[in-house]
C-alpha cells in the first residue's frame, strides 16, 4: 500500500490547482487525489489552462488514484433538473480524470442528501436510479466507481450497511465502497463491521475526527486509529482487488475542511507524514 496526497488541504488553502502538482513534487508524492471542488473544478478551466494543467501533471509523472466528484449534494433530489445537472457534473469531471490518464472516480456527500419533506425511501430510488445511469456510461469508459459514505444523519450512504445496500441495488460491477477512517470512527464503526465489504474495497482515505466531528485536522491531532482499520482493509484483500482492477493500492491523507482556515497547507502535509512514519510505516509514498 502506497500514500496518496489528498488536494482538498490546498482547496482549503486557496491554492491553484498548478500549485498542487508543484507541492505533491516537492513532497515526492507519486500518487494524488484531485479534488473536483473550486479551485480545482474542471470545468471551470479554459481549453488552454486545462490542456496545461494535464501536461504538467503528466510530465511530473503523478497519477491521479482518485478524482473527488464533490458537488453531489443533489445526486438524489426530487428535482429531475438537479439531478441531470449532477449527473452532467459527474461526466465532465470524470472525463478530466481520464485526460489525466487516471481512472477512479469517488462519488462524495454520502451519495445525497436528504430533502425535507421528501420520504427517505424516495431519495433512495432517486440516488439508486442516478448511480446506475452514470455506472453505465462509466463503464463504457473504464471508469471505476467509489461510494463515500459521510457519517451524519442528513446523508442518505451514512453507515456500512448501507454502503453494501447501495452497491447491491445499483447492481453494476464498477461501483466500489470507499473507506474513510476518520467517518468510520464517528460512526463507531469498528474495523470488523468492513466484514460485509470483503472483496470490494479500493481505496482508502486517512482522516482525522474528535470522534463527533470529521475535523479532517492534520493526521495525529484527532482520534482516528489509522493502523487497526489499514490492517483490516489488507485482511478483506484490499491489494488483491487492486491488482485485479490494475490500480494501485493507495491510502489518501484527507485533510481540510470548508469555511476553516489553513494558513500553510505544506505544514499540514509535512505533520502528518511525520505522525504516519510512526503508526503506519509500512505505507509508504
Amino acid at each position: 500500500m502506497k500514500l496518496a496526497l489528498n488536494t482538498f488541504i490546498y482547496e482549503v488553502g486557496r491554492m491553484k490547482a498548478e500549485e498542487w502538482v508543484k507541492s505533491a513534487k516537492r513532497f515526492r508524492f507519486n500518487y494524488i487525489e484531485w479534488t473536483a471542488y473550486q479551485q480545482g473544478n474542471p470545468i471551470e478551466f479554459d481549453k488552454a489552462r486545462r490542456k496545461n494543467l494535464v501536461a504538467m501533471f503528466r510530465e511530473s509523472g503523478l497519477y491521479c488514484a482518485q478524482m473527488l466528484l464533490t458537488n453531489v449534494e443533489k445526486l438524489a433530489s426530487s428535482d429531475p433538473k438537479k439531478r441531470r445537472d449532477t449527473l452532467e457534473y459527474m461526466k465532465r469531471v470524470s472525463d478530466f480524470q481520464l485526460e489525466l490518464g487516471g481512472k477512479q472516480v469517488l462519488v462524495c456527500w454520502g451519495c445525497g442528501v436528504l430533502e425535507r419533506g421528501i420520504m427517505p425511501e424516495r431519495s433512495w430510488v432517486f440516488m439508486v436510479d442516478s448511480l446506475r445511469e452514470y455506472a453505465a456510461w462509466s463503464l463504457k469508459k473504464g471508469i471505476l466507481i467509489g461510494l463515500e459514505l459521510d457519517p451524519h444523519v442528513y446523508y442518505i450512504v451514512n453507515n456500512t450497511a448501507k454502503m453494501a445496500k447501495v452497491i447491491e441495488d445499483v447492481g453494476m460491477p464498477n461501483i466500489f465502497p470507499n473507506v474513510d477512517i476518520g467517518h468510520l470512527m464517528i460512526t463507531r464503526e469498528a474495523p470488523a463491521c468492513l466484514e460485509k465489504l470483503r472483496g470490494r474495497i479500493l481505496q482508502v482515505h486517512l482522516s482525522e475526527t474528535d470522534t463527533y466531528e470529521h475535523t479532517n485536522s492534520i493526521l495525529g491531532t484527532g482520534m482516528a486509529d489509522f493502523r487497526t482499520y489499514i490492517d483490516k482493509v489488507k485482511e478483506l484483500g484490499i491489494e488483491e482487488n487492486c491488482k485485479t482492477h490494475d490500480e494501485p493500492c493507495v491510502a489518501g491523507i484527507e485533510m481540510g475542511e470548508p469555511g476553516r482556515k489553513v494558513e500553510d497547507p505544506e505544514r499540514w502535509v509535512a505533520d502528518s507524514l511525520a505522525y504516519l512514519s510512526h503508526v503506519l510505516p509500512q505505507v509508504r509514498k
